[in-house]
């Protein structure tokens, strides 16, 4: 944007916007605000879109999702018209990152794709390798790690030709973390460790102390890897000191998330407290409750995994509490996607480009990678139409829960790969049931899955489970390690009902829930029902 051609007072604003980006933003908002009217007055695309993509930037920094959304959308109608496609993809890229930080990994895709775009057609290599960064966090996050490596790539060899790049240290490590955490994920332990051996040499060196926690959270998981439990222990005690609540949490969260995660796994239950109380501090601080829900997911995990019921039900309330929120700010999304579908100069060759990743991202977004089947966000989606569909037909609705028996000590004894297997194994049996009307069956997390009976009988249900029940049974999977029985088994917990007014999904889930921690308690390989209506009316009797 060429400025001198503009008056001495509106350069001074703009000097003012360039001059306090970062530091001061009710001085940049303030200067925005006047250059707004200058450039309304003076009928000026290029100082309307100008300061409106200040102040969406201003918003973007202060983790302000509403106002962000609606100044960021305002700049790209004026900029398009002036042909400043430097800004359009900028701002397309800012809407990605903000859509997937948000839980929203199809809109994210939408502005990326759209960013990409430009910058080929423009030739915007200086703005394109950040895009492709972007999104080789995207395909991280939906679990397509070589899709992730080869975006991740596209800029590390951008990096690698630029080293005079502002910020390259930590545009380096960013990359590398990224690169290393999907190569962990596929198990390729050469390429992770040359990733560890690049970060030591070529950017820890250059590095303050608090900015390597997110290293020392790579190397731990690395050393856990390959199991040199002592090494991993040095990086946990180096995390343990150095984890400060002044940390950028959006630079963070996946990494540390990672690392909780290895944590939770091996039982290092005082050393995931520490660093989940810093990480939740901060995250409710940035008022994204996308990585609120995401990040309580794990104490819900804990919370289960040790047998302290209580809190997991209280937990589990605030998780059902910030869903309902997101779907709000979903809205609100979806509300301003429609705002920019209707800019300017619609994009249509970019347009189909998108279209075409939306419809197989929708298909990924809802399917669990490992056995095919529904996954949990699909599973609140159908969970919620189905109830309420019943509560307007009249018409019954059950919901069942399921776990393999003594799951962890088949997993522990036969190995990870036997333990997908079994797990794969159950998926497949399900899919079959779910076959029937009436019937839909998802992967709820772990070995746990959930089935939801629509307009049977009582006896009709009890049957179709007594039916999944034996099918597993008489297919003789061998379980030696079982305290039960030689074979893999199945525990399920049943919640049935006609939905009145005051019931809802979650109320089923948790009657559900708690049928099959009962038959957990007391045996294993059984079924346990409760019927909603003869609970009501034995508390009314």
């Amino acid at each position: 944007m060429n400025v001198m051609g503009y008056s001495r007072e509106i350069q001074l604003l703009i000097g003012d916007i360039q001059k306090n980006r970062g530091k001061d933003p009710r001085a940049i908002l303030k200067a925005c605000d006047k250059l707004l009217t200058f450039g309304k007055s003076l009928k000026d695309d290029a100082l309307i879109g100008y300061a409106y993509f200040s102040k969406g930037e201003t918003y973007y920094l202060l983790n302000d999702a509403s106002n962000f959304y609606s100044q960021m959308l305002s700049c790209m109608g004026p900029m398009e018209h002036v042909k400043e496609w430097g800004y359009v993809a900028m701002a397309n890229n800012m809407l990605g990152i903000v859509s997937l930080n948000r839980g929203n990994a199809p809109f994210a895709l939408d502005y990326f794709i759209k960013a990409i775009s430009i910058c080929e057609d423009y030739s915007l290599p200086d703005i394109e390798w950040m895009i492709h960064m972007n999104l080789g966090s995207l395909y991280l996050n939906i679990e397509e790690y070589q899709k992730s490596i080869s975006h991740t790539e596209i800029a590390h060899r951008y990096l690698l030709e630029h080293k005079d790049i502002e910020n390259y240290i930590e545009s380096m490590t960013a990359i590398l973390l990224g690169m290393g955490r999907a190569y962990l994920k596929l198990d390729m332990e050469a390429k992770y460790l040359e990733v560890e051996k690049r970060l030591r040499l070529d950017c820890m060196p250059f590095m303050q102390e608090i900015d390597k926690v997110v290293i020392y959270c790579f190397f731990a998981r690395v050393h856990h890897a390959i199991n040199e439990m002592e090494a991993c222990e040095y990086w946990i005690n180096k995390i343990n000191k150095n984890t400060s609540i002044n940390m950028p949490i959006l630079d963070v969260f996946d990494d540390f998330y990672d690392y909780l995660q290895m944590l939770l796994s091996i039982e290092r239950y005082d050393d995931f407290f520490k660093a989940y109380t810093v990480l939740d501090d901060l995250t409710k601080h940035t008022s994204i409750k996308n990585l609120e829900r995401k990040l309580l997911t794990l104490k819900i995990r804990y919370y289960r995994k040790v047998g302290q019921i209580e809190e997991y039900k209280i937990a589990s309330v605030l998780y059902f509490e910030l869903s309902e929120y997101m779907e709000r700010e979903n809205r609100l999304m979806v509300s301003n996607m429609v705002v920019m579908r209707n800019s300017y100069m619609e994009l249509t060759q970019i347009n189909r480009k998108v279209e075409e990743k939306n419809t197989f991202l929708q298909k990924r977004s809802e399917t669990d990678p490992l056995t095919g089947m529904y996954n949990r966000l699909k599973l609140n989606e159908y969970s919620e139409d189905a109830f309420a569909k019943a509560l307007l037909n009249k018409t019954s609705i059950a919901v069942e829960i399921l776990d393999i028996d003594f799951f962890k000590q088949f997993n522990d004894n036969y190995g990870h790969q036997a333990g997908d297997d079994c797990i794969k194994f159950i998926a497949d049996m399900l899919i079959k049931l779910s076959a029937d009307d009436g019937i839909f069956a998802a992967r709820y997390g772990g070995d746990e899955f959930v089935v939801i009976y629509e307009g049977l009988s009582k006896e009709m249900v009890e049957a179709k489970a007594n039916e999944l029940r034996d099918l597993i049974y008489d297919a003789k999977m061998e379980h030696k390690f079982s305290l039960t029985d030689d074979r893999v088994t199945i525990s399920q917990g049943i919640c049935y009902g006609m939905p009145s007014n005051d019931d809802s999904m979650f109320m089923y889930l948790q009657k559900a829930d708690n049928m099959l921690y009962e038959v957990k308690q007391q045996s294993r390989n059984a079924i346990k029902i409760c019927n909603v209506e003869e609970n009501i009316k034995g508390k009314k009797d």
